[in-house]
C-alpha cells in the first residue's frame, strides 16, 4: 500500500497535492510540540494556535513549513490577539476552578454548574479553533491586526452554525483529547497537534462545500 494520499481534485481537474501520511504525522506532532511551547503564557494561545494551523496548512500545501516560518506567523497573530488571549486564559482559570472544586465536593449548585460549564467551555474551544483556523485568510488582506482577529471571529461565528457537522467533529476530536490525556496525562503533549490537525482538516473540509 502506498503511503502517499492527496487533497481531493477539483471538478474535471487532477490537481491533487500528494500529501506523505508519516510525513504529515511527524509534522503534526513537532508542530502542536512547538505549539504547547508557545501557548504556556496561556494569553499566546489563540495566536499559537493560529500560528501552528496556518503552519499546518503550508506544509500541506508544498510551501514554506519551517519554524521559522512558524515563529513569523506567531508574531504577526500575536499582535491584535491580546484580548482574545485574555479572555481564553480566564475561561480556561475558571474551567478548570470548576472542576477542581467539583472534585472535592465544594462547587455550589454542582448538578447544574458543572454541565453547564462543560458544554460551555466544549462550545467555546470550538469557537476557539474555528477562529484561529480563520485568522490566516484575513491577515493577509488586513494590514490592521486587530481588524484581522475580529473579521475571523465573526466568520468562526457564522460558520460554526452554518456547518454543524464540522462543529461536531471539532467537538469529538476535543473529546478524544480529554479521553486521551485521561488514560494517560503524559498524552497531553500530543493535544496540541491533534486539535491543529483536526482544525486544518475541518477548515479544508468546509472550504470544499
Amino acid at each position: 500500500m502506498s503511503i502517499m494520499d492527496s487533497t481531493t481534485p477539483a471538478a474535471g481537474r487532477d490537481d491533487r497535492i500528494p500529501v506523505n501520511r508519516f510525513a504529515l504525522f511527524s509534522e503534526t506532532l513537532l508542530t502542536g510540540v512547538l505549539v504547547l511551547v508557545l501557548s504556556i503564557p496561556l494569553v499566546t494561545i489563540p495566536a499559537a494556535y493560529a500560528a501552528g494551523i496556518a503552519h499546518l496548512e503550508r506544509h500541506l500545501s508544498g510551501r514554506d513549513d519551517s519554524i521559522r516560518a512558524l515563529w513569523g506567523t506567531f508574531r504577526t497573530a500575536l499582535s491584535g490577539s491580546w484580548k482574545l488571549g485574555i479572555t481564553t486564559a480566564a475561561a480556561g482559570v475558571v474551567i478548570v476552578l470548576n472542576l477542581l472544586l467539583t472534585m472535592v465536593g465544594q462547587l455550589p449548585g454542582q448538578a447544574v454548574v458543572l454541565p453547564a460549564t462543560l458544554v460551555l467551555a466544549a462550545a467555546g474551544a470550538v469557537l476557539l479553533l474555528r477562529t484561529t483556523a480563520a485568522w490566516s485568510d484575513f491577515a493577509g488582506a488586513r494590514p490592521d491586526a486587530k481588524n484581522a482577529w475580529r473579521s475571523a471571529l465573526r466568520s468562526a461565528q457564522n460558520l460554526s452554525l452554518r456547518d454543524w457537522t464540522g462543529s461536531l467533529l471539532l467537538a469529538a476530536a476535543l473529546f478524544a483529547a480529554v479521553v486521551f490525556v485521561w488514560m494517560l496525562a503524559a498524552l497531553f503533549v500530543v493535544v496540541p497537534g491533534t486539535l491543529i490537525l483536526a482544525s486544518a482538516a475541518v477548515k479544508m473540509r468546509s472550504a470544499r462545500g
